[in-house]
């Protein structure tokens, strides 16, 4: 009896010892996550979106839209998809080099340094990657620090870079149709025939950070079977690896919230396809390397596809002879509060049909205490929507609408 006491003390102590080593590279993990530069330069180019964004807005409509720092609160979205990731990041034990780690950082951010947010995508970025994982190991520079790098990129078990990359662009397929496709910012254009024409702009980057297991001083494997993707007995340690998704998509031939969403769909459709490469590669590892590339062309093939469909349709953010096409709507005002989406049209305010802003402002006044609108909606049906006024509100309702008329200082053609 004394000899069995003595051993549930000792699986005991063997528990606890575990769980404080887990518990330390745990918050170590995420020490590494506030130190390594993608988390910072994201928020960064996060804010300068933001800022370009709202000084656009200010020039189409001598008012901003949405707040400079929109972008960056979508960017925190990203969050609980990087975990929901890590749950299988951690239950296989994937791993990377720090090398890998360190290639990936040095395109994300130089990426990140064009101001365009597409580039941003797991698929070109990952694809990149596993491309370059494949050639650079083979090439000697005679600069000791960069071979080095070359030496510790050639460790990688690229099936594992594979699946990372699958899975962040699945998550990026849907951020793009849950969080994309919400308040998208309305532009003005002028187009070839010299009218002004409406359109939305979404700009998204999102971080993601991941745990994953870099080689290195801080636990081993206590089972035999994992890490699933990794031979070898040495000791690893954990990483939350922050990763930017990004994506971009001008709207102007549809309703930017439907098209959008197609978008992302289509994004997770062919993130199941590189998944399946990811997962063939196991058994032949040559396939992860066609997966990088597949994974680069085929997003690109994607967003190319977007911007055709909606360059050879008519723009519906137009002026019309009949009603007013609602091209926005800022928050806050009392046209957020109206029920009133982005694409309906105003045939009438107060029983008076309008063709133009001043005809909108005109109805306006003709009771300055109430306001009830004729919409339409996009399946042709209309409705009457009505809302009390407060004194001041008639000035600045909130729509933004497609002006006749409208002059620019430079030229934007469409």
């Amino acid at each position: 009896m004394k000899l069995i006491h003595i051993y549930i003390i000792n699986d005991g102590l063997a528990v606890v010892g575990l769980f404080e080593v887990l518990s330390m590279e745990l918050l170590k993990a995420i020490g590494r996550f506030f130190i390594h530069p993608v988390t910072y330069t994201t928020l960064v180019v996060a804010l300068f979106l933001g800022y370009f964004r709202v000084k656009r807005e200010r020039y189409d409509f001598h008012t901003r839209v949405f707040d400079v720092i929109q972008e960056l609160r979508f960017s925190s979205r990203g969050i609980l998809y990087g975990f929901a990731i890590s749950i299988i990041t951690v239950g296989l034990g994937l791993m990377l080099p720090f090398g890998t780690i360190v290639l990936i950082t040095i395109i994300t951010i130089l990426f990140m340094l064009t101001m365009k947010p597409r580039w941003l995508s797991a698929g070109y970025i990952l694809g990149l990657s596993l491309l370059l994982v494949f050639v650079l190991p083979k090439m000697t520079t005679g600069i000791l620090v960069l071979d080095e790098l070359f030496l510790s990129i050639g460790t990688t078990n690229i099936t594992t870079l594979a699946i990372v990359l699958a899975m962040l662009l699945f998550a990026e397929g849907l951020l793009i149709s849950k969080q994309a496709s919400m308040q998208t910012s309305p532009q003005l254009w002028k187009s070839k025939r010299g009218l002004p024409v409406g359109a939305h702009d979404s700009k998204r980057i999102w971080l993601v950070p991941v745990f994953l297991f870099l080689p290195g001083e801080g636990f081993s494997a206590t089972v035999e079977w994992w890490p699933v993707f990794h031979v070898g007995g040495e000791a690893f340690t954990l990483w939350l690896v922050p990763f930017a998704i990004g994506f971009s998509q001008h709207v102007r031939t549809s309703f930017p919230d439907q098209t959008i969403r197609f978008t992302g769909r289509k994004v997770m459709l062919f993130a199941v396809i590189v998944t399946g490469l990811a997962i063939g590669s196991y058994w032949w590892a040559i396939v992860a390397v066609i997966a990088g590339f597949f994974a680069f062309i085929g997003r690109e093939a994607i967003s190319y596809a977007a911007r055709a469909t909606d360059e050879k349709d008519s723009p519906i953010f137009v002026h019309r002879k009949e009603g007013l096409i609602v091209l926005g709507i800022i928050p806050g005002t009392p046209a957020a509060s109206t029920n009133v989406k982005v694409g309906e049209i105003i045939l009438k305010v107060n029983g008076m049909s309008v063709s133009s802003v001043g005809d909108f402002y005109e109805a306006l006044h003709k009771n300055r205490a109430f306001c009830k609108l004729q919409v339409v909606d996009e399946n042709g049906e209309s409705r009457f929507v009505q809302r009390a006024l407060y004194e001041g509100e008639h000035h600045e309702l909130g729509f933004l609408f497609v002006q006749e008329g409208r002059k620019w200082d430079k030229e934007k053609i469409v």
